[in-house]
């Protein structure tokens, strides 16, 4: 069992944590089946051969569930529901404002190839890399693996700090997913696991076509933000 405190110590000290086992196998199934069948119009509508995305960004598309509202419904309700949002909105520091729900999106595997991500950090721009601080945003990504998921690499502890300059070298270089001179942690989930982390921590995605992917990510932000209209629009839509 994993207290608050032992939770909070990892957010402070190593940028995300894992609850093994958080969700249970019903829900689980009804989730897939929800993000699954939106997969499957994604796919079924897209304009080249297969779907050679890693993600849907908006799963929460209305079109996607014409013949199937309540499965649309059913990932409303979990987004909002007090489990999910009990876990993240203590999180962010206290004068950063609201919790906000920036995006709902499902990642799966590619279509045709293997490669590695870049290692970045959420909200980088094309300046200084400042360390945690008031003046960026913090951003929580609360991830759910649906099926087993190891294809997140996490260097942990960077979220509070500065890159150096190996870090530097990489991440602004030509080969900005080669390998980094830190300690890195790929994350293993199991069905049902649980991972929340900050964005501002270094990492990267691995993406392997012959491996399933089913991964419902949720990023939850407090303070400044980019206007997300498309984001906006879809939840405007969903109001009663």
């Amino acid at each position: 069992m994993h207290g608050q405190q032992e939770l909070l110590r990892a957010w402070r000290e190593r940028g995300y944590f894992v609850i093994p086992g958080w969700l249970a196998r019903a829900e689980r199934l009804g989730l897939a089946g929800a993000c699954d069948h939106a997969l499957e119009r994604a796919r079924a509508e897209s304009k080249v051969s297969g779907h050679l995305t890693t993600h849907l960004p908006n799963v929460l598309v209305p079109d996607y569930f014409r013949e199937r509202p309540a499965a649309l419904a059913t990932l409303i309700e979990f987004v909002r529901s007090p489990a999910v949002l009990g876990l993240v909105q203590d999180l962010g520091p206290p004068l950063e404002g609201e919790l906000e729900l920036r995006s709902v999106q499902y990642f799966h595997e590619p279509s045709t190839r293997d490669y590695d991500g870049a290692w970045h950090r959420d909200g980088d721009e094309a300046t200084p890399i400042a360390p945690a601080s008031t003046q960026r945003p913090t951003l929580v990504r609360f991830r759910i693996a649906l099926a087993p998921d190891d294809h997140l690499e996490y260097v942990p502890g960077s979220h509070t700090r500065p890159d150096s300059e190996a870090e530097l070298r990489v991440r602004r270089g030509a080969v900005r997913n080669g390998p980094l001179p830190s300690e890195v942690e790929r994350i293993a989930l199991e069905a049902g696991d649980l991972c929340v982390f900050d964005t501002w921590g270094i990492h990267r995605g691995r993406y392997r076509h012959s491996r399933v992917r089913r991964t419902l990510d949720l990023l939850f932000g407090y303070g400044p933000r980019t206007f997300n209209y498309a984001f906006w629009k879809t939840l405007r839509s969903l109001r009663p």
